[in-house]
């Protein structure tokens, strides 16, 4: 049953809900307590900066198909300032959909990203049902672009064409809002 939920999740949203989307609004606090790679950046450390919030899981195939997109964005954005923060959470299940403790589901997340997501290496990674929640995450994958005053400008549910993503963050790192 949890594999059919967790799949369930992938690139659709809830039967018969209409996902609000959050474009225009400040963005919330990012949860990092549990976190893989570097420290999650505080409200006060993004500050300034255009963040990209890529909400993904390890078991999401839409992520992985993503990720080339993402990893030659963060390639050729990071020079000019984006800042990428990819959040995810534990579902408890590892590969096959079998059920998993938190700490077996996490060292095992931990070796999903370093195989398949090398470019979130260096990267913060916070494992936090809260972010999720926050900003009303109910597919994965998800885009949120943060512009540099804390304003969501991007918000995107599912798979996004490498082009569309590369042409917003251009757009919010060539704006001077």
């Amino acid at each position: 049953m949890a594999v059919t939920l967790v799949i369930a999740l992938c690139g659709a949203t809830r039967a018969g809900a209409a996902r609000r989307s959050l474009e225009g609004r400040p963005a919330p606090r990012l949860d990092g307590g549990l976190h893989l790679g570097r420290r999650t950046p505080s409200t006060a450390d993004i500050t300034g900066k255009v963040v990209l919030l890529f909400f993904w899981a390890h078991w999401c195939i839409d992520c992985k198909a993503d990720s080339p997109s993402v990893a030659a964005l963060v390639a050729k954005y990071k020079p000019q300032g984006l800042t990428i923060v990819a959040p995810t959470r534990l579902y408890g299940i590892v590969g096959g959909g079998r059920p998993a403790a938190p700490q077996r589901e996490l060292r095992y997340l931990l070796d999903v990203r370093d195989n398949e997501y090398r470019f979130l290496r260096d990267e913060p990674v916070p494992v936090s049902d809260a972010n999720y929640e926050a900003y009303g995450i109910d597919s994965i994958p998800t885009y949120i672009l943060i512009d540099r005053q804390g304003i969501i400008r991007l918000d995107h549910a599912g798979r996004m064409p490498g082009e569309e993503l590369d042409a917003a963050v251009r757009r919010v790192l060539q704006s001077n809002e």
